[in-house]
């Protein structure tokens, strides 16, 4: 975001447990309520622990109080509200929005959501083992070496990577691109949505950001340590769900052939394969996110 943003530190860290920061965020506010800085801060704190409310709350009285900021503002609205359909994707109630008309296989990749939000974990897995089956294997160059293969290591995305472009929340295969620049995280709102740019097989260029961790972030158990390394991104777990499912919380980690990687650990990346090209213009699913 602006320079003066990114200048703005929600209470120097320290080790000082999510909690206990957002505590002296919140007494900060309360000796001078009008101070913006103070709650932006704070709003940055409420994304981190995944208080969407609250957040936009915090968000709506930095407007007031920064004007000039309304830029900032907007995007920051824009991807709480991504993050709240992706919720609702997740659960199998919505669809993710598409850059393309999304490959045919890429259904079952959201069925297998809908039915094990239903409890149908073996359905789940059928429809989750015949899309990954037809996903296309997707080579890469980073700088210092190469794969022959990359997918999410949580398995309910796999083949695609989720973006957030034009304020929307999407899929996009990586059959679809060819290369990637993802921005070394700068603040704490870089750690949940990371400033990034896609160039298409087309060569069309896309900019937006990629979620920097899994969904869930706020609904992890554990003590205060655990939670917070999840939810700032420091480390990643996962779990396995019936056959096919492997379910991640925390930093957002690639799966390769040459190892795993965090998303930040390969921010720089050229993809080769053979997918058919589809036409820039072309935009698929649903776009209609509250």
């Amino acid at each position: 975001m602006t320079a003066q943003l990114s200048r703005i530190n929600p209470t120097t860290d320290h080790g000082m447990p999510l909690d206990e920061r957002i505590a002296a965020a919140e007494m900060q506010i309360r000796t001078l309520p009008a101070a913006a800085e103070f709650r932006w801060a704070l709003f940055q704190l409420l994304c981190v622990t995944g208080h969407w409310e609250r957040a936009i709350g915090q968000l709506q009285v930095f407007a007031q109080l920064c004007p000039v900021q309304t830029q900032a503002v907007q995007v920051y609205r824009d991807l709480i509200r991504a993050e709240l359909w992706r919720a609702k994707v997740i659960a199998g109630r919505e669809r993710p929005g598409f850059v393309f008309h999304a490959p045919s296989w890429v259904e079952g990749l959201i069925e297998a959501l809908r039915l094990s939000a239903a409890g149908q974990i073996d359905a789940a897995d059928q429809a989750r083992y015949a899309a990954l089956d037809r996903a296309p294997l997707v080579a890469g160059q980073a700088p210092h070496f190469a794969f022959d293969w990359i997918g999410d290591s949580d398995s309910r995305f796999g083949p695609v990577c989720e973006v957030v472009t034009a304020g929307r929340y999407r899929w996009l295969p990586f059959s679809d691109l060819a290369a990637w620049k993802v921005e070394r995280p700068a603040t704490l709102l870089d750690l949940v949505w990371a400033p990034c740019t896609w160039t298409l097989l087309d060569g069309t260029t896309v900019c937006g950001f990629a979620p920097a961790r899994y969904p869930g972030a706020e609904d992890v158990q554990g003590d205060s340590g655990e939670r917070d390394a999840i939810r700032l991104g420091r480390k990643t777990v996962w779990r396995e769900s019936g056959a096919t499912g492997v379910i991640a919380h925390g930093r957002k980690t690639w799966t390769t052939s040459a190892g795993d990687l965090s998303v930040f650990e390969l921010a720089g990346c050229e993809f080769s394969n053979g997918a058919s090209k589809r036409g820039s213009n072309q935009q698929g699913g649903s776009n209609e996110q509250a």
